[in-house]
């Protein structure tokens, strides 16, 4: 989510696909000053991102086993980056690419918000780095050792979204179908290493 928020904020008027927060301050500012002709851009992201999350909630209800249902998910994480590669290409028109980059970040937000045990949102740092802060707390003062785990798993979603921005912005230049194609495939290895661990760990299974 941070690659691709670089890559809006670059490439669509400093708009954001994750933070609607942002959106939102922004949506209201410009209307207040400039007025609807400048703040319509913001209204389709946050369209596509209300509907993203409302159908992905249905996805979370899928009657599968918690593994198979992952790797679907994350199957249909490929699927949908590699139709956003293929609007970028494409030269999908501006307020369409916006809404479908919204409906992908409420989908992704809404299916992929755990590490672990840990609820973590992916695509809004400020609760991330509140509750990385809460947890180094009890850690360090209430001698916490599941807050210190929470706290890396919290700092592990915040680096990643750093290392995303960072990736997209200086290695990618924020070119859309780059973006796209090297997320697509960074979910096509975890995908592989996730059935790969699966196959491992049922030989194991059969052997004792």
């Amino acid at each position: 989510m941070g690659s691709i928020d670089a890559y809006t904020f670059q490439n669509f008027n400093g708009s954001f696909v994750s933070a609607q927060t942002g959106n939102l301050v922004i949506f209201a500012y410009e209307y207040a000053t400039k007025g609807w002709t400048t703040a319509y851009i913001r209204v389709p992201v946050l369209l596509g991102f209300l509907l993203g999350a409302f159908i992905s909630q249905g996805c979370k209800h899928i009657k599968l086993s918690p593994n198979h249902r992952f790797n679907l998910l994350l199957g249909f994480s490929i699927i949908f980056l590699g139709l956003l590669a293929i609007a970028a290409v494409a030269d999908l028109p501006e307020l369409d690419m916006l809404f479908s980059l919204g409906l992908f970040s409420g989908y992704e937000l809404t299916v992929f918000n755990r590490i672990g045990e840990t609820s973590v949102n992916n695509g809004i740092m400020t609760g991330n780095l509140k509750n990385f802060a809460n947890n180094v707390y009890e850690a360090i003062f209430s001698h916490d050792k599941t807050a210190m785990f929470k706290a890396g798993h919290f700092l592990s979603a915040i680096v990643m979204f750093v290392i995303g921005i960072m990736c997209s912005a200086y290695l990618l230049r924020a070119i859309g179908v780059e973006v796209f194609i090297v997320a697509a495939l960074l979910n096509l290895i975890l995908l592989a290493a996730i059935h790969i661990h699966f196959r491992i760990s049922k030989r194991h299974e059969t052997m004792s």
